[in-house]
């Protein structure tokens, strides 16, 4: 049997002809509006808060309170609710739908499978096949079993995610997020039956041709409170006898819905022919929000549309018998969930009695603050409102108390102005003139208003950091650097971090128990009623994991990722399975799929390629070795080269040295002799002084002088009548010294140097 067969069957099914309107269910008809309109009146508080919560949002006043303010006042709105709500959207959004192939819900077999019985009876004969013969035992039955309802469960879960895919599921979630932040409650509809039509192209004739084709899909749809009526009686949908949903029709669009199989078609059409420009009723609210939208009350009137009722709810058995259903006797006294469709007028177009199996309500309501007191919740508008209306007020007295004194005020005497002076312009260096009368009184006074922003400023900073506690939406949650308290450093942020993801994870909490779960689970529950395909059939549980996965996935990924960074180091690497590390890092942050396993690396290392790939990676370390030593040679030769070099620039430098000693021996040795012939004549060592002069030489002895040096020395030497007529005692190694009349033999200084220490040259 195709594909396309099966679904023709399931099309068949759903849109099976139904009892129609012949039964015409008038009776009930006109009870089911009254009933909507106590619903109506019972909801009329609530729209009240809902349009307060959306002008706060849109930054806007209720009209009483901007009559209040006067025309001459600020009007400034510091929108912090709307930044509130924006982030819980994008934090609930981030984590419910993550960017990589994490889901958060999952389908699994449940502990004891349930598989049709010929597909039962084909794994038994499968396994005694294998078995020789031999029936198997019954754990291995059990087993096999569950493998193969596991197998089923993942091909459902497959399809599942396949149409939340083609019906904009993410896209369509967003809207009832926002609207659960906004006003507390977002309702999320479906899975309904919807017939679509879609275009094949086949060949006929040699030729291609375009074929309309019809299938169901399950229709999922976002409704906004304003078209949603349920019974304020209850604090829960379950506690619910009735929910109406208000639909605004084009007359397209109800031509449409007459040709609908399970409609009242003539009834439909009845009422379009008596009606032309349309039939709706106009509620209060419609014009609060086109005015609120930037529009007039009257613009874009509802000629045109049609108003349609759709209940879901209970009906008493006596009620539809009355109104023409058979019901059996035995069951004269039950309650019949029914979907019942409604012209403005009572006319009933369609009844159906529960068209899904197992899917009683079609809504699934998010609760953002819920309410034990009401069926609708408080969102996070409702929470902020009094924080908000005083950061308002704060940031208006601020604006007015600058705007008074930021410009000089004066109190002018028009009786004493001459009559050319304008009190009105103020300009810099202008002349006041003035008459005489009264000349002691000023006619102009300067009149000081006291600047109070260092009153006001601090309350603003105040009501902020309450709104973020009544919130439990702190503004570094948006990014705000904070440069004061814990979040002023990274690991402290971190923790403030998690911390906020425990208020966070209550909403997702929120959403697995009020969307994820009912909702998946009646995508299940279509599936089995009206998919054709029966490889997906079977008993399986839905699981709702946004909470235990998401939100613990997303610390454990940072703490992985922290610890790798800490434990990157050769110190720790060697106590580190680096690829068990990376294996589990890439599952926290969804990317599982490109790290190989530790069998795919074993697999790829004994493969041929790999294997060819190893033996060039060897040959090349082998040339990058042998290059390495060459290069290593070469690098001692010329440490070799440079040590020899360097030895003889060190015997180069010692000869230098020897020269230079050698010289400076000299050089010595010729003062000494000049000394001595100083010392000998003493008439020539003011000649040697003035010589020393004339080429710079600066003497540096400390007196006395060299002559004097030398008369002394002169007189020690003069004999046994020394100073004072004392004999001295006779030195007899010391030789005379020679008259100063005597003439001396003209020597150069450097005779005798090198006598006795000379070696003789040999030749």
């Amino acid at each position: 049997m195709t594909d396309r067969t099966e679904y023709e069957i399931a099309a068949e099914q759903a849109f099976a002809e139904q009892p129609q309107a012949s039964a015409r269910l008038d009776a009930i008809g006109v009870s089911l509006l009254n009933e909507f309109a106590r619903a109506e009146a019972d909801r009329l508080l609530t729209e009240q808060r809902w349009l307060r919560d959306l002008r706060q949002y849109k930054g806007q006043y209720d009209p009483e309170v901007e009559a209040a303010i006067g025309p001459n006042r600020s009007k400034a709105f510091v929108r912090k609710t709307r930044v509130k709500i924006k982030t819980a959207d994008s934090r609930v959004m981030d984590l419910l739908f993550p960017a990589g192939s994490e889901k958060n819900w999952d389908i699994d077999s449940t502990p004891v499978p349930s598989l049709p019985k010929e597909i039962e009876a084909d794994i038994v004969t499968k396994l005694t096949q294998a078995n020789n013969g031999q029936p198997p035992p019954k754990k291995v039955q059990e087993e096999a079993f569950l493998s193969v309802a596991r197998q089923r469960a993942k091909k459902m879960a497959k399809v599942i995610e396949d149409q939340l895919t083609d019906i904009r599921y993410k896209a369509i979630c967003k809207r009832v997020v926002h609207s659960g932040h906004l006003y507390g409650t977002g309702i999320l509809k479906g899975p309904l039956i919807e017939k679509k039509v879609r275009i094949k192209f086949v060949k006929e004739g040699g030729k291609w041709l375009s074929r309309s084709e019809e299938y169901i899909v399950p229709f999922v749809d976002f409704v906004p409170l304003w078209r949603f009526y349920p019974d304020m009686n209850a604090s829960s949908l379950e506690q619910c006898r009735y929910v109406y949903e208000r639909h605004a029709m084009t007359r397209a669009e109800m031509i449409s819905l007459s040709k609908r199989k399970t409609f009242d078609t003539e009834e439909i059409l009845r009422f379009v022919r008596g009606n032309p420009n349309g039939f709706t009723k106009k509620r209060y609210f419609d014009n609060e929000l086109k005015v609120m939208g930037d529009r007039h009350a009257n613009q874009g009137d509802s000629a045109g549309q049609y108003e349609v009722l759709e209940r879901w709810g209970w009906l008493r058995g006596d009620e539809l018998k009355e109104a023409g259903v058979a019901v059996p006797d035995d069951r004269i006294d039950e309650d019949f969930f029914t979907n019942v469709w409604l012209l403005p007028d009572g006319t009933v177009i369609k009844a159906v009695v529960q068209p899904i199996n197992g899917v009683t309500w079609p809504y699934h309501l998010y609760y953002c603050d819920q309410d034990e007191t009401s069926i609708f919740a408080d969102g996070f508008a409702a929470i902020l409102r009094d924080d908000q209306t005083m950061i308002n007020a704060a940031t208006r007295m601020t604006l007015d108390n600058a705007a008074i004194t930021a410009g000089a005020m004066y109190e002018v005497d028009p009786n004493l102005l001459h009559p050319l002076t304008k009190p009105d312009e103020v300009f810099p260096h202008k002349v006041w003139l003035r008459n005489s009368n009264q000349p002691g009184l000023s006619a102009v006074k300067l009149i000081q208003v006291p600047n109070g922003q260092n009153t006001t400023l601090p309350l603003i900073n105040l009501f902020e950091n309450n709104a973020d506690e009544v919130s439990a939406i702190p503004r570094y949650m948006t990014g705000e650097n904070v440069s004061s308290g814990a979040a002023g450093t990274s690991s402290g942020l971190s923790m403030l971090m998690g911390a906020v993801n425990i208020i966070i994870k209550d909403l997702i909490t929120n959403w697995d128990e009020g969307i994820t779960s009912p909702f998946v689970t009646g995508l299940y529950r279509w599936n089995m009623q009206f998919n054709g395909d029966d490889e997906i059939k079977g008993d399986f549980d839905v699981k709702a994991r946004g909470t235990a996965s998401l939100i613990a996935k997303e610390v454990r990924a940072r703490q992985l990722n922290e610890f790798s960074a800490m434990t990157a180091n050769p110190m720790d690497a060697p106590f580190i399975k680096r690829h068990r590390l990376n294996l589990l890092r890439a599952e926290a942050n969804e990317l599982s799929d490109i790290v190989k396993t530790e069998e795919e690396v074993e697999q790829d290392s004994a493969g041929p390629q790999m294997q060819a790939q190893n033996e060039l990676m060897m040959r090349t370390q082998m040339a990058t070795l042998a290059e390495l030593e060459g290069k290593a040679k070469v690098a001692a030769a010329e440490a070799k080269l440079r040590e020899i070099k360097a030895a003889e620039v060190l015997a180069n430098i010692d000869k230098i040295v020897a020269a230079a000693m050698a010289e400076k021996m000299g050089a010595v040795y010729a003062a000494l002799q000049a000394a001595g012939v100083a010392v000998a004549n003493s008439a020539i060592a003011p000649a040697g002084d003035e010589l020393l002069r004339s080429v710079g030489f600066k003497d540096s002895t400390p007196d006395p002088a060299i002559a004097q040096i030398l008369g002394q020395g002169v007189q020690a030497m003069a004999g046994p009548q020394a100073a004072g007529g004392q004999p001295q005692p006779q030195q007899p190694d010391v030789p005379q010294p020679q008259s100063p009349q005597q003439d001396l033999e003209p020597q150069t200084g450097m005779v005798g140097m090198q006598q006795g220490i000379e070696t003789q040259r040999i030749d």
